[in-house]
């Protein structure tokens, strides 16, 4: 019986098969990528709590403005009082991450904290800041 060119030939003593260096590269590669696949999902964490910290502070702005209209003053403009009397929607959950300080009649700081950032404004028409440290 003769085989045909297109069969394989296997000789005595050889086995198919991956090599050791081969195993180790594939297994080098998905290390690499799974490292990288960490190190970004934690950065995305970190950046997601820093944006609604943002966002956090942003809705609360109406409700300070809609408090200095009435009483042409930033002082006395707590917490309960905005949540209250100005439909701020912050749940008693998550009340201990706000603070509101520094009123006078002009400005004010108002701080979140979410995860490890925390975001402020400190006037009407101040920008929103954050970072790692509190600023009110």
């Amino acid at each position: 019986m003769r085989s045909s060119a297109a069969e394989p030939r296997i000789h005595a003593g050889q086995e198919g098969g991956f090599t050791l260096i081969e195993l180790i590269v594939v297994i080098v590669i998905i290390g690499i990528l799974t490292a990288v696949a960490v190190a970004s999902y934690f950065s995305f964490g970190d950046r997601a709590s820093r944006t609604a910290a943002q966002a956090n502070v942003r809705t609360a702005i109406p409700a300070l403005t809609a408090f200095h209209t009435e009483h042409s003053t930033f002082v006395g403009a707590t917490l309960t009082v905005l949540r209250d009397d100005y439909d701020l929607g912050i749940d008693d959950s998550a009340a201990t991450n706000y603070k509101v300080s520094g009123q006078n009649a002009s400005s004010f700081c108002f701080q979140d904290h979410v995860g490890d950032w925390y975001a402020w404004t400190t006037g009407p028409n101040e920008p929103i800041e954050a970072g790692k440290t509190s600023h009110c």
